[in-house]
């Protein structure tokens, strides 16, 4: 994580998340559902795009799955058929 220097210009941007802190923190007992009994989806996410913004967060996510399979670099004579490097080393051996 980046040291977040917080000033006077993201009093704002702290105050707001501070309120859905508050919010999350409130949601969490009641499995999300606010308080007319719909899903809240957008409290999270948008508390976490203003710790984004303030520098709050880490710089780059670790990635999830699979390593990445090695590239493996092909010669150009493995491109050719077993019929024409028989053929090369024929007229090398005999032509």
């Amino acid at each position: 994580m980046k040291n977040a220097d917080l000033k006077a210009v993201n009093s704002a941007v702290v105050a707001a998340a501070r309120v859905l802190a508050e919010r999350i923190d409130y949601l969490t007992f009641s499995g999300f559902v606010d308080e007319n009994g719909k899903l809240d989806n957008v409290s999270l996410p948008t508390f976490l795009k203003y710790c984004q913004s303030l520098g709050l967060t880490v710089d780059a996510p670790a990635k999830v799955g699979r390593p990445a399979k090695p590239k493996v670099e092909s010669k150009p004579e493995a491109r050719k058929s077993d019929k024409v490097v028989q053929m090369e080393d024929f007229m090398k051996r005999f032509g």
